[in-house]
């Protein structure tokens, strides 16, 4: 009778730890392999047309559901200080007009006016540019290598760039004017909306009945999770871009950017996405403080590496905590594919969507114990291998 050979419990832990390791990888690949599919789908089918086509005819209900799924946290913070709905509703509901109603009163002029600034100064930072291109390559020249179709390249780069500016401006105007009554339109329905769900937020629970009776509680449960995950993101992502936007803006007015404002608020939509938007914001605000002086654009860029550190170092830890717990490099191929297939918007939704996709997956492994198992037989193989 052969005797069973002695287990190797040291060489055992090596490849239980292995093992994990390996999970994580696929767990990792698990995740994109649901966003590609999910993104293969959109474009194959064209379902994010038909998603778009939907939202706009119904966008009234969405922005108003929108709007009463953000507020609804804080009337049911004073409905728990015994505060009725109706009247913790309306309360809400009036603080955020006025906060509304601030923004469209100071920022918004301000914001005009520096706009319109800068289209006026358009042909000089034209000139401005162009004469800092044609001083950096005379001096490129100096080192003994010749740059002339690359300068001319550029050249013909920002030609083109101010043709198609000057002359897009009239129409951008106008479909701009026509898009912000529009907008507003539907903004004013949205909001009467929104403040009718909002009194009865907890009527909208009852699509839960739809689904059957074995299913609802489990439902609840992932709706739950889902919600608080979009919800952390929603409101972390504002609020840092808010603050981002405050800092630069400021910064950019001391050190003489023009129109400091608009790039501060470019820099703060920009750094809704992860990683490469505050550089994508920090670049379109360098190029135009280099046409200021090397310095403004020196200057401008130390700005935008700074805000980024705030944001990454501080604000993101210190606000969206581990909200969205995605490893970096996850998030970078998340980026990639959806900026891809739906350009700036497909960034912008490229992390919270993975994030749900990594909600819903650790769900179903809480119920069914899909990793535990994986682990499991993989040890038990393991073990056979050794035992024999």
């Amino acid at each position: 009778m052969r005797k069973k050979k002695e287990l190797d419990i040291e060489h055992l832990n090596e490849l239980i730890v292995l093992g994990k390791k390996i999970l994580k990888v696929l767990f990792i690949i698990t995740i994109l392999a649901a966003a590609l599919l999910a993104v293969v789908l959109f474009t194959e089918l064209k379902l994010g047309q038909i998603l778009l086509n939907v939202l706009s005819v119904a966008s009234p209900l969405f922005i108003g559901f929108v709007i009463a799924w953000l507020l609804n946290p804080a009337v049911t913070k004073l409905q728990e200080k015994n505060v009725k709905r109706g009247l913790g509703s309306v309360v809400v509901f009036v603080i955020f007009l006025l906060i509304i109603f601030v923004i469209i009163k100071v920022m918004i002029p301000m914001l005009y006016r520096q706009i319109n600034e800068f289209i006026e100064i358009l042909p000089s930072l034209y000139l401005q540019l162009s004469n800092f291109v044609h001083d950096t390559f005379m001096k490129l020249s100096e080192t003994g290598f010749d740059f002339t179709s690359v300068e001319s390249k550029i050249y013909e780069t920002i030609e083109t760039f101010g043709v198609s500016l000057t002359t897009e401006i009239p129409s951008l105007v106008i479909g701009g004017v026509s898009s912000v009554v529009s907008s507003i339109w539907s903004l004013l329905l949205g909001l009467v909306v929104g403040f009718y769900l909002l009194i009865d937020f907890d009527g909208t629970k009852k699509v839960f009945n739809i689904v059957p009776k074995k299913y609802k509680n489990n439902f609840r449960k992932l709706m739950h999770d889902l919600d608080a995950t979009c919800k952390d993101f929603v409101m972390g992502t504002l609020l840092i871009s808010l603050i981002v936007t405050i800092i630069t803006s400021i910064f950019f007015k001391i050190i003489g950017l023009p129109s400091p404002m608009l790039f501060g608020l470019i820099c703060g939509i920009t750094n809704i996405i992860p990683y490469i938007g505050p550089w994508i914001g920090g670049a379109i605000a360098a190029v135009v403080g280099f046409t200021v002086s090397p310095l403004v654009g020196i200057l401008t860029i130390v700005i935008a590496f700074i805000s980024q550190q705030i944001d990454g170092m501080i604000l993101q830890p210190l606000i969206m905590g581990k909200t969205m717990k995605l490893h970096p490099v996850t998030i970078m191929v998340g980026l990639l594919v959806f900026g891809y297939f739906f350009g700036m918007l497909g960034m912008i939704l490229a992390t919270p969507i993975m994030a749900c996709t990594k909600v819903i997956f650790n769900y179903y492994d809480s119920k069914y114990k899909i990793k535990e198992t994986i682990v499991n037989h993989s040890n038990e193989e393991n073990t056979i291998e050794e035992s024999k």
